[in-house]
């Protein structure tokens, strides 16, 4: 885009051409109001609040874009009439509830109506009667509401979803013919508007654990159904942290009060800087759960367990000071550190930067501002949610954008984003095959042959070897003059078109057709290539038996200026632990081995209790493993009761803070016994990235620049021992699968298992054709086995799901015995109890 010059009240600004008026003043610092506007969505110009003065004519900032030279006023003595006129419309009939209404206190109509200093009404109408609404967690009061649109913008333009729409309502008709004489224009508009339509629950399909339109109503007209009438705004403690579950790290605010005479902390609810920062409902709603505020606890004990210990399993929620006191610790005490996990990515992270001759990841930058989106071997709408909205967001709002979505589970909700969407679901044993397209794709555009395309090759010769030339029937327009006579004997030349049928000579793979990748779907990914896209890859990558072998391919690609890589971490901080922890591969455990489990399993277990704040006494989940349920040897802390960090997709080591109380021993005291200096955890923190955790920052300016956490700029890489190619190998296909390991919808880890918020939960998740195809109903509690090992669980539908699969949580116990080998195999219901 190039640089233009604008004057917005007599101050010059340089802009990007095309950008929103609105956009720059709000980057700049210039207030424009607006309540219908959310930054990076397609605006619905309902609210009409954000009109300006460009060059002597009115327009509305948020869909009018820059041009060179443009004046601007933003408030100009007929504006600032008609904005107080347009608030006086909202305020009609507007419930006079603030005192125990739940946005009393931050809401954006008492904000506005203050601020355009509405003193008087001067408008009326009949009142219509509006019955209250419900849908997943979100209760909606139509009284209440302005029509702004803004949940139903960021349901479709943020989410993908698109489940709340505008829809006509029988309400009091507005008669503008009385008002047209003694108000302005715009807000006769506005208020015309309110009075014909509410915001209703659209989808033939249920809503889950979401809550994003409740975090952008500007009002009080959608609530949570867990914090209604519970607290008032201006009472709660806002503590900004960073959610634990996923690996993308979302900023949150937890809002906390006491709950009782004695003060007790007590987490209320969570929010989100919804502009910038749109979080999934696992964020916003698995708060509750903690670790006992007195825990009880042999400190004396643990720290014998840690001298007697001859190796740690790492758990996936340990922190990055943890991580680091426990590497420390290894290291004095000469025993290993297991986190087969990380360990795998970060084997897979040393050779991609190392064929790919760098020492840092790419960033999200590069997927938000990349027209081309490519997505291998993870399942985004379980894993990492969020990154599901960008990608929506990418293909809503940056014109011309394409993905190409590849996992072998069939989930319409991807492809459902837009049209410009290719999905394919490849064999769940072709994972080589789907990364290896990838440098078939360059191949077969690009003559080049220099040493890195012959290296590509050689890797991929197996998969090139498959290909045969085939002829294939076209359908083809030919264009004939036909010459005849008229009546009168002259010659008449008259065009037509005939169809006829040609042989087309076609390349085609059949090591592509095996893993059920078609030519169309290749052609497709060809052409994305062709574009220097972004290829977003998952966890089911690092995990592959020929994992090396596809980071050298993606280095190479990225080398070449191909592609951009991102890594999504397998777990929430990976990346830390990968960058921080000297890990060693899982070996046989023998009998005199102690193992310590750090927020894991282990001989000695240091865990939180799992307690959730909002049901202390309720019966733990019958389905997740024994390990979870268990009280721990040593009672740790919870995430949010403890501060410290954790490291992010983005390559940022983000701030934790603790909203409650934890009056009891930590990692920190049994360290001091090792002769570690640090009296809390975040005493290590500058000893990891150099940064003092007090000076972290947690927020977003303006424009939407993030400034969170610290951004380390390299990765420390161990030089491989051999840069020799190695070849792809095919796979067989031998067997079918109808069961995959995979997390249920909202679920990550025992945190959320135990959270009694959360509307998903732990189980067996099943498409409701395939429910109804085994004659089960959703509720029921069945087993399944492979005839040598079993897992049981409560059976959910899974409304985007479209194969016949069990998505099988890895919570459940006995899912390890079972998915050993591989995150897929073949199941079969051995018992099903009857409902």
């Amino acid at each position: 885009m190039s640089k233009i010059t604008i004057t917005i009240n007599g101050q010059t600004l340089s802009c990007n051409e095309g950008e929103s008026i609105l956009q720059i003043a709000r980057r700049e610092g210039i207030e424009i109001p607006a309540i219908c506007y959310l930054s990076g969505c397609s605006p619905t110009m309902a609210c009409k609040l954000c009109m300006v003065d460009i060059d002597g004519k009115r327009n509305y900032s948020c869909n009018s874009k820059a041009k060179d030279g443009m004046n601007i006023q933003t408030h100009t003595p007929e504006i600032i009439k008609e904005r107080n006129a347009i608030m006086q419309s909202y305020d009609v009939n507007h419930p006079l509830q603030c005192g125990v209404c739940d946005k009393s206190g931050e809401c954006e109509l008492q904000n506005y109506t203050l601020k355009m200093q509405v003193s008087t009404q001067e408008y009326h109408i009949k009142e219509s009667y509006k019955p209250h609404k419900s849908w997943a967690k979100a209760v909606y009061d139509p009284n209440l509401c302005i029509m702004c649109e803004r949940c139903a913008t960021t349901c479709k333009d943020n989410l993908g979803e698109a489940k709340l729409k505008a829809q006509k309502a029988d309400l009091e008709p507005l008669d503008s013919a009385l008002w047209k004489d003694s108000m302005p224009k715009d807000a006769l508009s506005v208020w015309s508007r309110k009075q014909k339509a509410l915001i209703d629950f659209v989808s033939d399909t249920p809503c889950f654990d979401c809550g994003e339109c409740i975090s952008v109503c500007p009002v009080g007209a959608l609530s949570t159904d867990d914090f209604k009438y519970k607290a008032n705004a201006w009472e709660l403690k806002k503590i900004e942290s960073t959610c634990i579950h996923c690996p993308m790290g979302c900023k949150l605010t937890y809002e906390v009060r006491h709950n009782d005479m004695l003060g007790t902390p007590h987490i209320y609810r969570v929010k989100n800087d919804f502009y910038f920062n749109p979080i999934c409902g696992t964020g916003r709603y698995a708060y509750d759960v903690s670790s006992s505020v007195n825990p009880a606890q042999n400190l004396q004990t643990a720290i014998q367990a840690f001298k007697k210990a001859t190796g740690i399993n790492v758990g996936n929620q340990t922190t990055n000071e943890e991580a680091f006191v426990l590497n420390h610790l290894a290291k004095l005490n000469n025993y290993s550190l297991y986190n087969e996990e990380a360990l795998n990515f970060k084997h897979f992270i040393n050779a991609f930067l190392t064929y790919a001759h760098k020492t840092m990841l790419n960033h999200l930058s590069h997927f938000k501002e990349s027209q081309n989106v490519i997505l291998i071997g993870s399942a985004i709408n379980y894993q990492v949610p969020t990154l599901r909205y960008m990608l929506n967001n990418k293909l809503k709002i940056l014109k011309g954008s394409q993905a190409v979505y590849m996992h072998p589970l069939n989930d319409t909700l991807i492809p459902a984003l837009s049209k410009s969407v290719t999905s394919i679901s490849y064999h769940p044993d072709a994972l080589s095959i789907a990364v290896a397209s990838l440098a078939l794709a360059y191949l077969h555009t690009n003559p080049s042959d220099d040493e890195h395309t012959q290296t590509l090759k050689s890797i991929i010769q197996p998969l090139l070897e498959s290909k045969r030339i085939i002829k294939t029937p076209i359908q083809k327009e030919v264009k004939k003059t036909i010459t005849s006579q008229n009546e009168a004997g002259e010659e008449v030349s008259t065009e037509v078109t005939e169809t006829i049928e040609e042989m087309k000579e076609e390349i085609i793979y059949q090591a592509l057709i095996d893993s059920q990748i078609s030519p169309e779907q290749f052609a497709a990914l060809s052409t994305i290539c062709q574009n220097k896209p972004t290829l977003v890859l998952g966890a089911d990558v690092y995990a592959d038996s020929q994992a090396q072998i596809l980071a050298q391919i993606l280095g190479i690609l990225e080398y070449k200026n191909i592609i951009n890589v991102i890594l999504v971490p397998p777990f929430a901080n990976a990346l830390g632990l990968a960058m921080i922890c000297d890990l060693s591969p899982k070996k046989a455990e023998q009998q005199e081995d102690f193992i310590i489990g750090y927020r894991d399993s282990g001989d000695f277990v240091c865990e939180s209790d799992f307690i959730s704040i909002d049901s202390p006494y309720t019966e733990s989940t019958k389905d997740i493993t024994k390990s979870s349920q268990d009280t721990p040897d040593f009672i740790l802390p919870a995430i949010n009761q403890l501060e410290g960090t954790y490291t992010s997709i983005d390559c940022r080591i983000l701030p934790l803070k603790p909203a409650l109380t934890f009056q009891g021993y930590d990692l920190s005291d049994i360290a001091k016994a090792f002769d570690m200096k640090g009296d809390y955890l975040i005493d290590y923190t500058s000893l990891i990235c150099g940064c003092e955790f007090d000076d972290f920052d947690n927020k977003f300016l303006n424009d939407g620049t993030d400034m969170r956490g610290y951004r380390f700029k390299n990765l420390p890489l161990t030089p491989l021992t051999s840069l020799d190619s190695l070849t792809l190998t095919l796979p067989q296909y031998e067997r079918t699968y109808n069961a995959y390991m995979l997390n249920s919808p909202s679920q990550f880890n025992t945190y959320t298992a135990k959270s009694v918020h959360l509307q998903n939960k732990v189980g067996i998740y099943v498409s409701a054709s395939f429910l109804q195809e085994l004659g089960l109903k959703e509720g029921q509690y069945i087993t399944l086995t492979d005839s040598t090992h079993h897992i049981s669980g409560t059976v959910y539908i899974d409304y985007y799901l479209n194969m016949p699969c069990f998505l099988v949580s890895p919570m459940l116990q006995g899912a390890n015995d079972i998915f050993a080998s591989s995150a897929w195999t073949n199941l079969h219901i051995s018992h099903k109890e009857q409902i």
